[in-house]
């Protein structure tokens, strides 16, 4: 397992237990938005993937109409999803 970061922006009409579900499963911050929540922090995963793939579930089984804006970081290289799929990699610059 290794330690994946996150970052992420999420909607849904059921922000209650959705906040309850993301506050649960991601060692970090959830922060309310105008839109929803902005979630900041760390998930242990196998790979992004994997990680992504089980949280949007988790979501969606809360609430079907959640939406889910995700960058995930992962041994040097960033992972971009747009709800469960995969829309770009690329390596992560340093700042």
């Amino acid at each position: 397992m290794a330690l994946l970061e996150l970052s992420a922006d999420v909607s849904s009409a059921q922000p209650v237990p959705v906040r309850a579900a993301l506050v649960n499963m991601v060692e970090g911050t959830v922060t309310a938005t105008s839109n929803g929540f902005r979630v900041e922090g760390t998930v242990e995963g196998e790979d992004p993937e994997t990680a992504n793939r089980q949280l949007f579930t988790t979501l969606r089984r809360i609430e079907p109409r959640t939406t889910w804006r995700a960058q995930w970081k992962a041994e040097g290289t960033i992972h971009r999803f747009v709800d469960s799929t995969l829309q770009r990699t690329f390596a992560a610059t340093s700042s």
